[in-house]
C-alpha cells in the first residue's frame, strides 16, 4: 500500500525517474546538492557576436557565419510567432494538460514519457532540489494524437454552450417522457411502470411496457425534436472535429524556420528514413544536454522563448578527452559538468579555455543561438526554459553531412541520392546536378570517424551504454554496413545484453 502522500503525480514522477536513470537510486536525486550553489556567469564572459534578424540578409549571414563555420546569436527571429503568447505554463495546462513528453530513455531504448500536468507540476516543487531535473526533450510531439481528455479540454472551452443546451434539452425530454409514461401506466404492474427496470430494459414486458421503455429512453423513431437533436449534435460533433484539427498541431505553427534556415535537405529523405530533427525543450533550472556533438555534421539552431540557458562551445578538431574527460564519480549531466570540467578551463585567467577557444554565452529570451556543424557544445538552463531547436542539412554543409551520413546512415544516403537523381530527372535543375556532383566527388573520400555524441538525448539519457560507444567509433570497413539509426542500436543494444547475461551465468556455473 502506497504513503499517505504518494499521490498519483508522485508516482508518475517516481516511475518516470526509475526508467530514464536506473542508475540512480530514488533518494540520490540530489545527492549533490547542486541547487545550492550559483551557476551564473558575469555578463562579461559572453562575447559571442550577436546580430539583427531584420538587418542582416540571408546571403550575408551564409557568407559571415555559415561559410566560416562560426556560431552566432541573432536576435529578432521571434517577432510575429505564435509562441510569444502560447508558451507558457498557463497555455500548456490548457491545450495539453494530459499530452505526454518525452523526458528520456529507458536501458532498452525504450522513450520515456510524463503529461505535462504531472512534468510542470514537477518543475515547480521536487524539480527545485533536484541535481539535474527531468526535461523535456520532444521531438515527435508532431505526430502524437490529441489523447481523449486534451480533446474534452479543447472542445469544451468553445462549445459549452452548446453542449450544455443539449444536456438541458435531453434531460426535460426524458422527465416528460417519464412523467407521461408514469401517467399512462398507473393501472399496470408496478414492474412496467419503474424506469429502468430489468424487465423494460429487456423488453420481456408487454409489448405497451416495451413502447413505454422506448419512450422513456428516447428512442423513438419519428418526431421532429430528434431529428432537431441529432442535427444539432451533428453539427456539435463537427466544429470539435475541427477544433482538434487546429489545435493538433498548434505547437508547430507557433514557430516558423528563420529565413537563414530554410534549406533543409533531409527532408528529400522522406519522413520514414529522416532522422529526428526538431526538439521541444522544456527544463527548469540545471537541467540540459551534456557535452556532444551535432550528429550526422548537421547544424542547428535553438530559439529560446523564456528563460536564460548557459553555453560552452569548442571549435572543430579538439581531442575529446580534452573537453569530455572522465567524470567520476559524477555522472554525464550538464550541471556535473560545469561543476567538475568548467574549472579546468577557467582556472589561471581561462588558460586553457583561451588556448582551445572555448566560447561562453549567456542566451536570453527572444533569442536564436546557431551552432554550426562539428562544434562539441554543452547547455544548461539556468532557470525554467522554453525553447525549440532544429538541426538541418543545407546546400554550404552539406559536404560533411553526406560523408557522415555514408558512414553512419548507408541506407538514408542511398535514399537521399536516389532521390536527388530523381528530382534532377525531372526537373533538370542546377541545384540538384550540383549535390549530385558533389556526392560523386566524395566517393573516394575516406569515412568520418563518427561522434557518439547525439543531440537527441536529452540530460535524462546522455549516459549512453558502452554498446553504443564502441559501435559508433568503428569504422565502416572493419564492420560493414551497419545501420546506426535508432531502432538498429536498439535492437544490437538488447543482443549485447542478452549476450553479457549468458556469459555471467555461464561464468557462475
Amino acid at each position: 500500500m502506497q504513503p499517505p502522500l504518494m499521490t498519483r503525480h508522485h508516482r508518475r514522477i517516481r516511475r518516470a525517474k526509475l526508467r530514464a536513470r536506473s542508475e540512480l537510486d530514488i533518494f540520490q536525486w540530489d545527492k549533490h546538492q547542486f541547487a545550492e550553489k550559483d551557476f551564473t556567469i558575469p555578463e562579461h564572459y559572453d562575447t559571442l557576436e550577436r546580430i539583427d534578424y531584420d538587418k542582416v540578409s540571408r546571403e550575408e549571414f551564409i557568407e559571415r557565419f555559415e561559410e566560416r563555420n562560426l556560431p552566432v546569436v541573432i536576435r529578432g527571429v521571434m517577432e510575429g510567432w505564435g509562441a510569444c503568447k502560447n508558451w507558457n505554463s498557463e497555455t500548456f495546462l490548457k491545450k495539453y494538460y494530459s499530452q505526454p513528453f518525452k523526458v528520456g530513455e529507458d536501458d532498452d531504448g525504450n522513450n520515456v514519457y510524463v503529461k505535462m500536468k504531472y512534468f510542470l507540476k514537477y518543475a515547480e516543487n521536487e524539480g527545485l532540489k533536484d541535481d539535474s531535473p527531468l526535461y523535456i526533450f520532444d521531438s515527435g510531439f508532431v505526430k502524437r494524437k490529441l489523447t481523449p481528455v486534451q480533446k474534452r479540454r479543447i472542445s469544451g472551452s468553445s462549445s459549452s454552450s452548446s453542449s450544455s443546451s443539449d444536456r438541458k434539452s435531453k434531460r426535460s425530454g426524458k422527465r416528460s417522457d417519464v412523467s407521461a409514461s408514469s401517467g399512462d401506466g398507473k393501472n399496470k404492474d408496478k414492474d412496467n411502470s419503474v424506469v429502468g427496470s430489468k424487465r423494460a430494459r429487456s423488453g420481456s414486458s408487454s409489448p405497451s411496457g416495451s413502447k413505454k421503455a422506448i419512450r422513456i429512453y428516447g428512442q423513438r423513431d419519428s418526431g421532429t425534436g430528434s431529428r432537431a437533436g441529432s442535427s444539432e449534435r451533428e453539427e456539435s460533433s463537427e466544429k470539435s472535429r475541427k477544433r482538434e484539427e487546429q489545435h493538433a498541431s498548434t505547437l508547430l505553427d507557433d514557430f516558423s524556420v528563420p529565413k537563414y534556415f530554410k534549406d533543409d535537405l533531409f527532408q528529400l529523405a522522406g519522413d520514414r528514413r529522416r532522422p529526428p530533427f526538431r526538439w521541444f525543450v522544456v527544463g527548469g533550472a540545471r537541467s540540459g544536454t551534456g557535452i556532444h556533438i551535432d550528429p550526422l555534421g548537421t547544424s542547428a539552431w535553438n530559439t529560446l522563448t523564456s528563460g536564460h540557458k548557459r553555453w560552452c562551445l569548442f571549435p572543430p578538431g579538439i581531442p575529446k578527452d580534452i573537453y569530455d574527460p572522465p567524470m567520476k564519480p559524477f555522472d554525464r549531466e550538464a550541471v556535473s559538468w560545469f561543476h567538475h570540467v568548467y574549472p579546468r578551463f577557467a582556472a589561471n585567467d581561462f588558460e586553457l579555455g583561451k588556448k582551445y577557444g572555448m566560447i561562453e554565452v549567456i542566451q536570453k529570451p527572444g533569442e536564436t543561438m546557431f551552432v554550426p556543424g562539428g562544434w562539441p557544445h554543452i547547455v544548461m538552463n539556468l532557470d525554467f526554459t522554453i525553447a525549440i531547436t532544429q538541426n538541418f542539412c543545407s546546400p554550404t554543409n552539406f559536404e560533411s553531412v553526406w560523408l557522415n551520413t555514408r558512414h553512419a546512415r548507408p541506407k538514408l544516403a542511398r535514399k537521399f541520392r536516389s532521390e536527388l537523381e530523381r528530382l534532377y530527372n525531372k526537373t533538370g535543375r542546377c541545384f540538384y546536378k550540383d549535390l549530385l556532383e558533389k556526392c560523386r566527388s566524395l566517393a573516394y573520400v575516406p569515412m568520418l570517424r563518427m561522434s557518439t555524441d547525439d543531440s537527441s538525448s536529452s540530460s535524462s539519457s546522455s549516459s549512453s551504454d558502452s554498446d553504443d560507444d564502441l559501435s559508433s567509433t568503428e569504422s565502416e570497413s572493419d564492420i560493414g554496413e551497419i545501420c546506426m539509426c535508432h531502432k538498429c542500436k536498439k535492437k544490437r543494444r538488447k543482443e549485447a545484453r542478452r549476450a553479457n547475461k549468458a556469459k555471467k551465468s555461464s561464468s557462475s556455473d
